[in-house]
């Protein structure tokens, strides 16, 4: 229990202060090595040193025997003071040990003893502590103690030296004394060596053992030095490396979205703190990914429910138009039908009022209907080659009378760089000009319009075209220009109170521009007019392009059906009766089939060369009738069929010729575009399957 909560202990220390522990601790043993190794220096020096005093003490002491000897031979003085000298080293050694014996010794005494013994200055100091420390150890006592047997024998040694000097001093020399006492010499001098030689052999015993006992203290304190160095390496590794792993495995957990991972935390150092604060990171990040799925989920249900909400807005809009579309065919058609018979000047002015209003209701609706289009990315781009000039020439009639009204003078130019025809969707185009022209009429008191065309960039395959229309009208606020092209925005609050209009037009030209690959600007002055310029790219034609693509359309004045069975398939009355005055009037002979159950029965048993089917009936809807009659007889089946409908939603035409139709024509119809449908694919024979 106690060990575990050491290691917990430990193991919430911080990295930073384990690694300064084990430097402390390696620091520590390197130092106590080598306090170790100066130890056993200064140690094996003082034993050098004595070592080094017992060859001055040996050799003085043979130099005293030596002069003794020869005073004993010669009787001169002089050889009897050497003597008394070379014994000032030995006695100086007993001065020293015998106060280094006390148990509170002198130590001024002991270096003057060793001093006069004639050791080196340096050497005294280890010579003392080696005594003091090591006085006990059996080598250094052994030979202390033959040290010790040494001095009686040295003093023995000078009292015989005085009685020879007295002997020789006296006026009768005894010379069988003096011989006497020479044998007396050697005997001590034999006795001295032997003492000599078992301190100098205790000595190198106990350097030898000093020698292996620091060898030993000092590989001991290496090995020390390096397992705890090499241990807590290995736990600070195993630590670090411990909570790092984790740290990774959770995060490649993570990775994967496993969001409910938590890592382990070990302890509470840098490593733990990291662990805890990637566990608290992955908390986040899990309640943040939860929110933001919540908030997800919540804007799936509402753009769900903004889909839905779309989607019947343009169900609705396309139920409306339909349903608006069906008598204004009939009003637009029977009053283009009585305008053909009228002269009376008052009478013919109220048809084309008549004709104009619906005109201008039918381009409102549609509008509304490209507009609802617009916005879900629902137009249909149809490329054919197409004329400019034909497109800014049917705009600019579109809106004459409006101009004239206003008095004012509407003009258009063609760079003769530009091509009389290219590819492009001369309907979309068109759709821009007469709303950038009605709108320049609209804003304008008196003045000019004036529309131009010029090419401003080209290769081998394409061509950019730059269309601007300019007026002399009130012209826009700098403010305002920026936001001109934005839904339902005008130039001013009293905009649309003095002109009129719900601003739909320049949002709608604006995207219709930007859907084929355009571009739209604006350059205004108040008070001085607009001009509005747009680029757009189209795809040059080949000349025989020119030829095939642009043919010579019949011309429906002058065309006659005479001789041409039409089957009419339309369950409306009014529609019925429109369609019938209209081709009879142009010669054509008809038959009416309120379904397409009742038209597949009358075409069973009658012949007919052209079918103008209406798609929303009851019973069977032309879409049905229609595959039936493909799926006939080849002779049967290669009838041309027209489509006529009240539906405008975006693939109705793809759809419609996808089941083996083969043309389109939308109410309210143009009895003319009409007319040269019937001509072309019955007169020209054109039919597809």
């Amino acid at each position: 229990m106690l060990i575990s909560s050491l290691r917990k202990k430990l193991n919430d220390i911080s990295i930073s202060r384990k690694l300064y522990f084990t430097i402390g601790i390696i620091t520590f043993l390197v130092i106590v090595e080598l306090c170790t190794l100066w130890f056993s220096i200064t140690t094996l020096s003082a034993v050098r040193s004595y070592v080094g005093g017992e060859g001055l003490w040996s050799k003085s002491q043979k130099n005293a025997i030596l002069n003794l000897r020869e005073y004993g031979y010669t009787y001169d003085e002089k050889n009897y003071e050497a003597f008394k000298e070379f014994l000032k080293v030995p006695f100086g050694d007993k001065i020293a040990r015998i106060e280094m014996s006390k148990s509170n010794p002198d130590l001024v005494k002991v270096r003057e003893g060793f001093l006069q013994g004639r050791n080196h200055p340096d050497d005294i100091d280890n010579m003392i502590g080696l005594t003091r420390r090591f006085s006990k150890v059996y080598y250094l006592n052994k030979a202390f103690v033959a040290w010790q047997k040494a001095e009686p024998v040295l003093d023995e040694l000078l009292e015989i030296g005085e009685r020879l000097h007295v002997l020789i001093e006296s006026p009768n020399i005894d010379k069988e004394k003096i011989t006497v006492l020479l044998y007396e010499i050697e005997r001590l001098n034999t006795e001295l060596t032997t003492l000599e030689d078992d301190f100098s052999y205790t000595l190198g015993e106990g350097a030898r053992w000093l020698e292996g006992m620091v060898l030993r203290l000092v590989l001991a304190l290496s090995i020390t030095i390096g397992t705890t160095s090499i241990l807590i390496a290995i736990s600070i590794n195993r630590s670090i490396k411990k909570g790092l792993d984790v740290i990774v495995d959770g995060a490649d957990l993570v990775k994967k979205g496993e969001l409910e991972t938590r890592v382990e935390v070990f302890a509470n150092d840098e490593i733990g703190r990291v662990a805890t604060a990637f566990n608290e990171m992955i908390a986040t990040l899990e309640h943040k990914v939860v929110e933001s799925k919540v908030t997800e989920a919540k804007l799936v249900t509402e753009r769900q429910r903004a889909q839905s909400s779309e989607r019947a807005k343009h169900v609705f809009l396309i139920n409306m138009s339909h349903e608006i579309r069906t008598p204004m065919n009939g009003i637009q058609g029977f009053a283009n039908y009585i305008r053909g018979s009228l002269t009376d000047k008052e009478h013919l002015e109220a048809i084309e009022m008549i004709i104009k209003s619906a005109d201008h209701l039918m381009r409102i609706l549609n509008d509304i209907l490209d507009f609802s289009g617009l916005g879900n990315g629902e137009v249909d781009f149809i490329k054919q080659p197409l004329k400019v000039r034909d497109v800014i020439k049917d705009a600019c009639l579109y809106v004459e009378s409006n101009a004239k009204l206003k008095k004012i003078a509407l003009s258009y130019s063609i760079g003769a760089r530009v091509p009389d025809i290219f590819i492009g969707d001369s309907i979309r185009l068109s759709q821009i000009f007469v709303n950038l022209v009605s709108n320049a009429i609209k804003f304008t008191e008196n003045g000019t319009v004036v529309i131009s065309a010029d090419i401003i960039d080209e290769d081998k395959e394409n061509v950019v075209i730059e269309f601007r229309v300019k007026d002399t009208g009130i012209g826009i606020p700098a403010e305002k220009q920026q936001k001109i092209f934005e839904l339902f925005e005008q130039g001013a609050s009293s905009t649309s109170r003095k002109f009129g209009g719900v601003g739909l037009g320049l949002s709608m030209v604006k995207r219709l521009v930007e859907l084929q690959n355009g571009k739209i600007f604006l350059e205004s002055t108040p008070d001085k007019g607009s001009e509005f310029y747009f680029r757009m790219p189209f795809l040059k034609i080949s000349d025989a392009e020119k030829r095939n693509g642009i043919s010579e359309e019949p011309d429906p004045e002058n065309e006659s059906g005479k001789g041409i069975n039409v089957l009419i398939v339309e369950d409306n009355p009014i529609n019925q009766l429109l369609v019938i005055k209209v081709l009879q009037k142009r010669g054509y002979e008809t038959t009416i089939a309120q379904n397409g159950k009742i038209a597949i029965e009358k075409y069973k048993n009658e012949d007919f060369d052209i079918v103008l089917m209406d798609l929303q009936m009851p019973e069977m809807d032309g879409y049905e009738a229609a595959k039936y009659i493909r799926r006939m007889d080849p002779e049967k089946a290669s009838i041309p069929i027209v489509a006529m409908t009240a539906h405008t939603i975006q693939g109705e035409l793809e759809k419609c010729l996808a089941i083996g139709m083969n043309d389109y024509v939308s109410k309210p119809f143009s009895p003319d575009e009409l007319n040269v449908k019937i001509q072309l694919l019955v007169g020209n024979k054109q039919v597809k399957c």
